[in-house]
């Protein structure tokens, strides 16, 4: 009995010594001052410099001269020259289509034209004959007239029929497709056998080496401040493949110069087409592709720099911690333009003043801090 009261009471004894140090670690240390122990931070420096002024959009490559292969002609396809991938030349044959019916029609149009010329002339001699008939009397006027009517009725069929044989040649020379560019030959659609319609899908394309263009749609509300920088000179470009770089860092960018901007909106997209001209092709970029477009407007002179990271979000508003005597003080801020992880910021602040860049748990506003040593 007397054992179990020992136990009983060495049990109490070690709760109501928990119970005390508990109580002192949380009002003790704050009596001793442990609320206003110095926590060690990391800060940065406000930066005052000059800030790009940019504005980045999605955008598709395309070559910067291209040109779809369309048949002018129907028919059979009897010859394919070339193969997907070739280098062609300017002028040189890509594919040869059946041209037995234009001939055809050459030799059809040729013997109507004959025929109409031959009445021609028949008509020409009657109605010379004719004339001084009529000057003696010895016709009506109504024959005079209808003979006439009836040369230069031979004469448009004389016409119509040349046209025709015109028509018919230029088809037997649409039967050989050529390339009219130098360039590269892309995915070729038919085959040898096939049968292909004047102005139906395109047969292939032909794509130059050189520039890149960049196609991209610009928002309404973006349109006017693009207009001012093209009336103040010329709006550089740069261009940064999709997907980013390791550790999502950019890729290499090539450069180039926005040569178009539209001036109305497309109705498919709600946006204004624009068009970036690449000063000299990458070799990381291809026709096609997505990439990231960048337009360098201008630059914003001596404002304000932080990182993102430093900005807090709160009830009333964005504000940082900055250390102003030893304390972290809370100043309200207001960031106006974004760029690679950097805020324009404005408010009170001062150049180089040291702001907080990661916040501790325990961090109170006002509390005593104290700057990390940098390694």
């Amino acid at each position: 009995m007397k054992a179990r009261m020992l136990v009983i009471v060495i049990v109490l004894a070690l709760i109501a010594g928990v119970v005390y140090r508990t109580q002192f670690a949380e009002t003790g240390d704050d009596k001793e001052g442990g609320g206003d122990r110095a926590i060690a931070v990391k800060t940065v420096p406000v930066a005052v410099r000059d800030f790009p002024r940019v504005i980045d959009l999605p955008g598709t490559l395309e070559a910067a001269q291209q040109v779809a292969i369309i048949a002018q002609t129907g028919g059979t396809v009897l010859r394919q020259h070339v193969e997907e991938g070739a280098q062609v030349r300017a002028g040189e044959a890509l594919f040869t289509l059946d041209a037995r019916p234009a001939q055809a029609r050459i030799a059809q149009s040729q013997a109507a034209l004959a025929g109409a010329r031959a009445e021609t002339t028949e008509a020409a001699k009657k109605l010379e004959r004719l004339a001084p008939l009529m000057q003696l009397g010895y016709i009506s006027q109504q024959e005079f007239d209808d003979a006439r009517v009836a040369l230069e009725s031979a004469r448009a069929r004389a016409g119509t029929a040349s046209a025709e044989l015109e028509s018919a040649r230029l088809d037997a020379q649409y039967t050989q497709i050529r390339s009219p560019i130098a360039g590269r030959v892309g995915r070729i659609a038919i085959r040898q056998g096939s049968l292909v319609q004047a102005g139906g899908e395109p047969l292939t394309t032909i794509v130059a080496p050189g520039a890149l263009d960049v196609r991209a749609g610009l928002t309404e509300a973006d349109w006017p401040q693009v207009a001012a920088a093209r009336a103040a000179g010329k709006v550089m470009a740069e261009v940064y493949p999709e997907p980013l770089g390791a550790a999502g860092q950019p890729a290499s960018a090539a450069r180039g110069e926005l040569v178009f901007v539209d001036t109305q909106l497309d109705p498919a997209t709600g946006a204004v087409p624009l068009k970036v001209r690449l000063a000299a092709s990458a070799t990381n970029l291809l026709p096609g592709q997505g990439v990231r477009l960048r337009l360098l407007l201008d630059s914003l002179t001596n404002v304000k720099v932080l990182p993102e990271a430093a900005l807090q979000h709160g009830q009333d508003g964005t504000y940082v911690y900055v250390v102003r005597d030893g304390r972290a003080v809370v100043q309200p801020v207001r960031a106006t333009h974004s760029l690679d992880g950097q805020q324009v910021i404005e408010g009170e602040l001062q150049a180089d003043e040291a702001v907080l860049i990661e916040i501790p748990k325990r961090l109170k506003a006002g509390g005593k801090v104290t700057l990390e040593e940098k390694s």
